[in-house]
């Protein structure tokens, strides 16, 4: 049954501000929507930070064309959400994810069959990837309603290199397919590695020393050097390291008013604000970040939101202690929100602390599709041009519409 327009509202902002509590969206990414009735539903602006949202900011959407009422512009994707409703006239709630298990399978474009029985009722026999297309595209909508026409008992459909779109027939059962959908996939990626293995073991580590071993040489470290966190102020830098000892650094001359000797990692730092507007710089040290770094020295985007908010092409640069090191981390940063080190993660630059936040979720999401895609012996790079125009768009328009 279709909910009043006041409920469907203030359901739609419960939900965009669930998906980032849970990690499950970045920024604006992903939208929500409800059916409201036969012919209308309500869905997330536009651009619009979900932290913020308020009832009066969710647009009516008419179903069969799209059009909407008021001045506020409603989601590019709307027209994914219009075809859930039309093709399934049981469905009342929509959520578009980007979700981290499921945008890994996604990517490999293979659907997901064999589906246990725990999983029956919601995804039936089969949960389908559809076709790429860039967002907010016709050849992205259509690929997504093919879907749905295709795979009717699923209540998942997986977008190549998108991301995921759930339907239920609630509210809360559409959380708990987003939910199961994570436990699937997370189960799909692990037979993947054991079926590749020949093993009927699983852990993290195993599968982490295994994409290594498969792409290049080494395996996971015991122990991570620290390459600190840090904020301009002014002319210098706030720079804290996880042992808890903090400097205040000149970012001219690298030097501090400290009577105690400064780890070496100032450096990159203090090159990195030298030689860019960055405002902000933190090490990553996820697992998955950490494998990327030891076998691979550059990272050529799988999923579209990392070409968007992390950059085109992520290079690397092994650090040496030195200044001349520094310098080559800054220049790898031109152009991109994230670089490599090699053997140690990766850093990540922004303009504002909720770059960091976006860079980091994002990064390692696309770390573990990368390692993931060496498990399933499919999926592809996207391609420059469509990764290219992407992060324009992004940098020019979305990210401004964020803050």
């Amino acid at each position: 049954m279709a909910y009043n327009i006041q409920e469907a509202k203030e359901l739609v902002v419960e939900a965009g501000k669930k998906l980032l509590e849970t990690g499950l969206i970045a920024r604006t990414w992903g939208n929500v929507s409800a059916r409201i009735s036969d012919t209308q539903f309500v869905i997330t602006p536009s651009g619009r930070a979900y932290e913020t949202l308020t009832p009066d900011d969710i647009v009516v959407v008419n179903i069969d064309d799209c059009s909407y009422e008021g001045d506020i512009k409603p989601s590019s994707e709307k027209g994914v959400h219009a075809d859930a409703y039309r093709l399934r006239p049981e469905e009342n709630f929509v959520i578009h994810t980007h979700q981290i298990k499921a945008s890994v399978v996604g990517a490999s474009g293979l659907n997901i069959e064999a589906i246990p029985e725990k999983y029956k009722a919601l995804f039936g026999d089969c949960v389908p990837v559809a076709d790429y297309g860039m967002p907010s595209t016709s050849k992205l909508r259509n690929a997504v309603a093919q879907a749905y026409a295709d795979y009717p008992k699923s209540k998942a459909i997986l977008m190549k290199q998108h991301g995921a779109v759930v339907t239920g027939r609630s509210f809360e059962e559409a959380f708990e397919v987003v939910s199961e959908l994570e436990n699937l996939c997370e189960e799909k990626i692990q037979q993947a590695y054991k079926v590749y293995e020949g093993t009927a073991h699983y852990t993290r580590t195993a599968m982490f020393n295994s994409y290594i071993k498969a792409v290049g040489n080494g395996k996971m470290p015991k122990v991570i050097a620290d390459f600190g966190e840090s904020a301009r102020i002014g002319s210098k830098f706030e720079i804290h390291f996880k042992n808890g000892k903090s400097f205040t650094v000149d970012i001219k001359t690298g030097t501090s008013t400290s009577e105690e000797k400064l780890p070496a990692a100032v450096l990159v730092h203090s090159e990195i604000y030298k030689n860019s507007d960055f405002d902000y710089i933190k090490h990553l040290t996820a697992s998955e970040i950490i494998a990327v770094s030891i076998a691979q020295k550059e990272i050529t985007p799988r999923l579209d939101d990392f070409a968007q908010i992390a950059g085109t092409k992520i290079g690397s640069f092994r650090w040496d202690g030195s200044r001349a090191s520094g310098k080559t981390a800054a220049k790898a940063l031109k152009g991109n929100n994230a670089v490599l080190i090699a053997g140690a993660g990766a850093l990540c630059a922004g303009t504002k602390r909720s770059d960091l936040d976006a860079v980091e979720l994002i990064m390692s999401r696309e770390c573990q599709t990368v390692i993931g895609s060496v498990f399933f012996g499919a999926g592809e790079t996207l391609s420059p041009v469509d990764a290219n125009i992407m992060r324009f768009i992004y940098l020019t328009k979305y990210s401004k519409k964020a803050e």
